[in-house]
């Protein structure tokens, strides 16, 4: 696939509302973005997603809103990809144009609170509390109908989505929006071979070599595109697949170290309360607490 422009023909057509249904084994799209605003409601899966500068993970019932040309990629857990898994992922997606909204209202107020949504959903954000649970029955409605029905329902919707506070934003102010087709191919490349070997040694050479550079120019295009040096990237994601296996109580911190990627239990503790703000052993057992 093509890691560009992510149109799909429906989206097109800016007199409607689309509405998209992912069903499969995992999620395989490449690093993309969209030409419209994306609300999600991924109904099951779970795993790892890049959105503009910001990495991070997802999981059951979150729902995500992707602004116009913000690039964003899903990648499940390894487990969904095993050959005899079970496993299956459902994501819904709600697609609109601002032309569209601007083409069935004149209202100078409901034009300017649409604006200002926009703007909110540049650099993208996740629902959470109570207003989340409020969203998920509105989205529910939203696919569930059509016509005036499905328009009044995603009217509520944005209303619910301009003015909720329990939000957490994912790109930083500093990612610069709309990336070139080769940038977005090059380091779709790259996020995919980093969660596949993230477990073993990775040299700068190997992935400059992905994508045909030096690692001097790696390095500068990596730090740009995700405001991030290569390092850190790759300590988050091996510190993020330590959380999860810190949620099995019977595994010894001692083999997570190396699970994830460490050869250095020292670097890894260090890692681990920089990134997270607290030690394994803390980590663990608030989530036995939970």
């Amino acid at each position: 696939m093509k890691a560009s422009l992510l149109v799909d023909a429906p989206i097109l057509d800016k007199k409607q509302i689309w509405v998209k249904k992912v069903h499969k084994p995992f999620f395989d799209h490449d690093y993309h973005f969209h030409q419209t605003e994306e609300i999600c409601w991924i109904q099951s899966g779970h795993g790892n997603m890049v959105v503009g500068d910001h990495l991070g993970h997802f999981e059951k019932d979150d729902v995500l809103i992707f602004g116009k040309g913000l690039p964003h990629i899903l990648r499940c857990d390894k487990s969904f990809e095993q050959r005899n898994s079970k496993k299956k992922t459902t994501a819904y997606s709600i697609y609109f144009t601002e032309e569209h909204i601007q083409s069935i209202t004149d209202d100078p107020s409901m034009i300017k609170n649409l604006q200002q949504l926009l703007r909110k959903n540049e650099r993208g954000y996740r629902l959470t509390g109570k207003e989340k649970e409020k969203a998920l029955v509105l989205f529910q409605q939203v696919i569930n109908n059509n016509g005036f029905g499905q328009l009044g329902f995603l009217l509520q919707l944005l209303e619910l989505l301009l003015h909720c506070q329990k939000h957490s934003v994912l790109a930083s102010g500093n990612y610069q929006l709309l990336p070139s087709d080769t940038d977005m191919k090059r380091f779709s490349e790259v996020y995919d071979y980093l969660l596949k070997n993230f477990q073993q040694p990775i040299s700068l050479d190997q992935v400059a070599s992905i994508c045909s550079m030096t690692t001097n120019s790696f390095c500068r295009f990596f730090k740009v595109k995700t405001q991030k040096t290569f390092v850190q990237f790759l300590t988050e994601i091996r510190i993020g697949h330590a959380c999860k296996l810190l949620q099995d109580e019977n595994l010894p911190i001692k083999n997570i170290v190396y699970d994830c990627g460490f050869n250095n239990p020292v670097l890894f503790h260090r890692s681990f309360l920089r990134i997270t703000g607290t030690t394994p052993k803390k980590f663990r057992d608030g989530l036995m607490d939970l």
